[in-house]
């Protein structure tokens, strides 16, 4: 686990360019593939939110039940958002400075068989 690698790897995908003339959105993995133990992930992405706040402030804190039943009622919610939705249930985001981006962080844990997973997705969709 290396905090440093992934905190790089959130900054380019917050300059990478998003294809011309659409919104849209980066996303990466981090941390290893494969926690000794889930509460590993939850700790992990605690410290790499830590970082985050410590360069963009607070985040702000998205529960997706209230996505999900939309979803379920046959909104269309944009991309990133409704991939969010089908893989975690909370989810934090920070809008970044001098730009138009924000970055959220969650751990991919809706599905109770697998293991959970710490994603990142950099998007300049407002959440809906």
């Amino acid at each position: 686990m290396d905090i440093a690698k992934d905190l790089a790897l959130i900054d380019a995908l917050c300059s990478r360019d998003f294809p011309a003339g659409h919104s849209g959105y980066h996303a990466a993995w981090l941390g290893p593939g494969d926690w000794p133990d889930a509460s590993d992930c939850y700790a992990y992405e605690a410290a790499v939110a830590e970082r985050l706040t410590d360069r963009w402030g607070e985040p702000s804190r998205w529960g997706t039940v209230t996505l999900q039943e939309r979803i379920a009622r046959g909104e269309v919610i944009a991309e990133p958002w409704a991939m969010l939705t089908a893989l975690a249930i909370d989810l934090r985001t920070w809008e970044i400075p001098g730009s138009d981006r924000r970055a959220v962080l969650a751990v991919a844990d809706r599905n109770g068989e697998d293991q959970p997973r710490l994603r990142v997705f950099v998007t300049d969709t407002d959440p809906p």
